[in-house]
């Protein structure tokens, strides 16, 4: 997991990743109001790279661990045992997925 540098002279431009991504290349936005819980389901992410572009969220695992992650931060789910996301902050969190279709399902 890393952390994308906002405006910084090595950002990444999202948005502008978003818009142009190719037709071999799917993507969603998710948002969770705030106290919002979303129940994981893997084979929604599977192979996505998503980027938290507002709020905060927080990933659940099924073992009891979570950690925080907010505007900027860059995660992968694959291999980890996620149960849930959850946004305990104050204002909506937006998730941007993206991942090839020839592997997404």
């Amino acid at each position: 997991m890393s952390e994308v540098d906002p405006g910084g002279a090595d950002s990444l431009d999202v948005a502008r990743i978003a818009r142009t991504a190719l037709p071999a290349f799917g993507r969603r936005v998710v948002e969770l109001a705030p106290g919002a819980e979303l129940a994981f389901d893997p084979a929604s992410w599977q192979d996505a790279i998503v980027f938290v572009l507002a709020g905060e969220v927080e990933v659940r695992c099924a073992g009891g661990a979570s950690h925080r992650f907010a505007r900027g931060e860059v995660l992968c789910f694959t291999r980890l045992p996620v149960r849930t996301l959850h946004n305990r902050g104050p204002v909506p969190a937006r998730l941007l997925a993206i991942w090839r279709h020839a592997v997404h399902r």
